[in-house]
């Protein structure tokens, strides 16, 4: 973020004439909203199913447009909201309408508490006020609907994308030189104050910051003060003249996934990768690229960016500048808007269980998978923060295999029967990628093209353990969270090369598996899989999982004898060089009552 941006003249942004949406667009990617691909969650549609616009109750033109924006980020990251959407337009609940006219609720608060909507004498109106109920009844919340939903935005992304310091009621009721200084210092946003659970926040601007004045009795916090950066926070603080600590001063929730710093891609023949995970067995080849049929319709096809054909010979696949995938195949010609963005970047190839399945990516770096006798995927296959450059795909001998390579120098390759991946940073300027059946990656820049020998135990180490852990029905076993179907991903994240990962899943597992007072029947399962990560010397998560195998030991059914009957291998960690695994298998020992001799 290195642009500050001064909310402080907001309300000079809010004055100018522009597009409806534009004015949300900017503010949602400015706090860090990312359009995250693949459909919407929620829509008019799946909210009332069949429902058409009854002409003699007209709704807003503005309510329809949002539905069904692409900026829209409520329908496709509902979660960030804490709010329940109501299409069609309803009747308030428990709520008295104001004297004389009738209330369309739009949007509640997350308890019903608050309900949000307009009038029904404005129905007609494109874009009309929104009213809120409050104790002294129906007010004003915005005076547009763009206008709410623009408010509603800024209420609530930034709790997630930003840095948040909440300040309570007794701090400025102790100190009104504080809302003096807020009020000297900084600049209202222009828009109303928001109403809900009665806060009655009034919103002002600094740079990269937003600041909350909960002036209702409802409010718990006073000031609230959320910035882009926790600089940004900081500066307000001081100069509201607070007192913090930084277990106060909250990071955000979202955190953006990185975008690789890599230099051009380069290899010299016979140079190998640092985890010898590939070989550069050429460096002036000719991939084998599968010849595109001449096929009616494709050569002349609108804006088509990008095509390629089937390891059969039998369908080929394109792109266009509008998002759309187009498929030629023996059962005829099919299309579907997949994409918010261009089109990059496709492939297709024919997965074990038979039929035909096409992989694209556009220039938000977005992947969709559409298996083409079906629906495609709602959600992205994959997304990162740079345009997708080339994607392959092939079958290997351990099944199908997928590549693609992103614009920032990252290549991700996929054994698409386990789901196993691997990052490898080859580096910008991939202009294509091939993939041949027998392991050989192509990948043709500017200077020509290499051909890479991949080592693919080494590229995905944890694929014979999925292979074996696909073996148990995972999701008839109850975990403490219900069905156990989250497993398997966590052991094989423990086994893998991230070591925040594999705390993560370890932690996790912690919640699934562990109980004193109930057997967890997906827990003895486990056991042997995670006793398995913890004999591994390089496992990033060992301090921590040993602990967890030896809490499941606490459990009272099967588990406890599943560690039992793992305790002798384990007994060497009373000698490991780190502490914290010495007290462990102390820990555990004990636990399980074992003797040492």
């Amino acid at each position: 973020m290195a642009e500050i941006i001064d909310y402080g003249r907001f309300a000079e942004r809010l004055a100018q004439e522009r597009p409806r949406w534009e004015l949300l667009d900017e503010v949602q990617r400015e706090w860090g909203y990312e359009d995250p691909g693949g459909e919407p969650l929620v829509t008019r549609e799946g909210e009332a199913p069949g429902y058409e616009l009854d002409e003699s109750h007209p709704i807003p033109a503005a309510l329809v447009e949002w539905w069904d924006s692409p900026v829209n980020s409520f329908a496709f990251r509902p979660r960030l909201y804490w709010t329940h959407s109501q299409w069609p337009p309803s009747a308030t609940d428990t709520v008295a309408d104001p004297p004389g006219d009738e209330i369309r609720v739009i949007m509640a608060e997350y308890q019903y508490v608050n309900q949000w909507g307009y009038l029904a004498s404005e129905a007609h109106l494109p874009d009309p006020k929104v009213m809120v109920n409050t104790h002294d009844g129906w007010v004003v919340q915005s005076r547009s609907i763009s206008e709410f939903f623009l408010q509603l935005a800024m209420e609530r992304l930034p709790a997630h994308f930003g840095w948040t310091l909440r300040v309570r009621r007794t701090v400025v009721d102790g100190d009104p030189a504080i809302v003096e200084r807020l009020q000297a210092s900084y600049r209202e946003l222009g828009l109303p104050p928001w109403q809900e659970m009665g806060t009655d926040a009034l919103s002002y601007g600094a740079p990269d910051a937003l600041i909350r004045h909960g002036r209702g009795p409802g409010a718990d916090f006073a000031i609230v003060i959320q910035g882009r950066t926790r600089e940004a926070v900081v500066q307000v603080a001081e100069t509201l003249g607070l007192t913090w600590t930084d277990k106060e001063l909250g990071a955000p929730s979202e955190v953006p996934s990185p975008v690789e710093d890599l230099g051009p891609a380069s290899f010299r023949e016979g140079s190998t990768e640092y985890r010898l995970r590939w070989t550069a067995i050429s460096t002036a080849a000719t991939p084998p690229v599968p010849a595109i049929s001449d096929i009616p319709g494709l050569a002349e096809l609108p804006g088509r960016t990008v095509a390629a054909a089937g390891q059969d010979g039998t369908t080929a696949v394109a792109g266009d500048s509008t998002g759309r995938v187009h498929v030629w195949a023996t059962d005829g010609p099919e299309t579907r808007a997949l994409h918010r963005a261009p089109v990059t970047a496709v492939t297709c190839y024919q997965p074990e269980d038979g039929g035909r399945a096409v992989v694209s990516g556009d220039a938000h770096g977005v992947l969709r998978y559409w298996a083409t006798a079906g629906e495609p995927l709602r959600g992205p296959f994959a997304r990162r923060r740079s345009p997708v450059a080339a994607l392959t795909s092939a079958r290997l001998e351990t099944g199908p295999a997928l590549a693609a390579a992103w614009a920032d120098g990252l290549t991700r390759v996929w054994d698409l029967r386990t789901m196993d991946v691997a990052d490898l940073p080859i580096g910008t300027g991939i202009e294509a990628v091939t993939l041949a059946s027998d392991g050989v990656l192509f990948v043709t820049t500017g200077q020509g093209t290499a051909t890479l020998r991949l080592d693919l135990d080494r590229l995905w180490p944890t694929r014979r353990l999925r292979l074996r852990l696909d073996e148990i029905d995972w999701a008839s076993l109850w975990s403490n969270r219900g069905p156990a179907y989250e497993v398997p991903g966590l052991i094989a994240k423990v086994a893998g090369d991230d070591e925040d990962a594999a705390q993560a899943a370890v932690k996790r597992l912690y919640e699934l598996l562990v109980s004193k007072h109930d057997s967890v029947k997906a827990a003895a399962p486990a056991v042997p899989f995670l006793v398995e990560r913890m004999l591994i010397p390089t496992n990033r998560a060992r301090n921590t999982l040993l602990l967890l195998i030896a809490d499941i030991a606490d459990g009272p059914g099967e588990e406890r004898e599943a560690v039992i009957a793992a305790v002798p291998s384990l007994l060497h960690l009373q000698d490991d060089e780190h502490p914290s695994i010495r007290w462990a298998a102390g820990e555990l020992i004990r636990i399980c009552g074992v003797p040492t001799a």
